[in-house]
């Protein structure tokens, strides 16, 4: 089956920006990662090659794997800066995890090429835009005005 619905594939341009670079370089990651998927689905989508199954499960769980050093880094970031929001965002965080991660089960267990289609081409692009646009943008600029740097970042580590 190919998607019904439009696929939503984003660009660097079209990524929300947030006053933090590290975030911003964090997103452009996860969204070549998810555009490679993409691809891989794409090609999938009219053939049975397992090999291609192979690498869809190996692109997820790299996939799951940034996601959650993306948000391990955006949750100390949070902790570290007294965020006032910083239980709602984080539960965003771990409710989008766990989301990812019945994704990646349901496709091992039955490689419905279907549902993952939804999920990388219309759910996943609809949160990931929302959330940056909302939650991560509130972050960062929260985090900057309160004299969070990367410099000092760089530093502390």
């Amino acid at each position: 089956m190919v998607i019904s619905k439009p696929k939503i594939i984003f660009n660097r341009n079209s990524i929300p920006q947030v006053d933090l670079n590290f975030m911003n370089k964090t997103h452009f990651e996860e969204v070549e990662m998810v555009k490679e998927l993409g691809d891989l689905i794409t090609s999938c989508q009219e053939c049975s090659d397992n090999n291609k199954s192979n690498e869809i499960t190996k692109t997820l769980k790299n996939w799951f794997k940034h996601t959650e050093a993306h948000f391990a880094r955006e949750n100390a970031l949070m902790l570290k800066t007294h965020f006032p929001a910083h239980s709602i965002h984080s539960q965003e965080h771990e409710s989008a995890l766990n989301m990812l991660s019945t994704i990646i089960n349901e496709w091992q267990a039955g490689h419905n090429l279907d549902a993952l289609a939804e999920y990388v081409f219309v759910s996943w692009p609809n949160w990931f835009n929302r959330h940056v646009d909302t939650m991560d943008t509130i972050t960062a600029h929260f985090a900057v005005m309160n004299g969070y740097t990367e410099e000092n970042e760089t530093r502390d580590n």
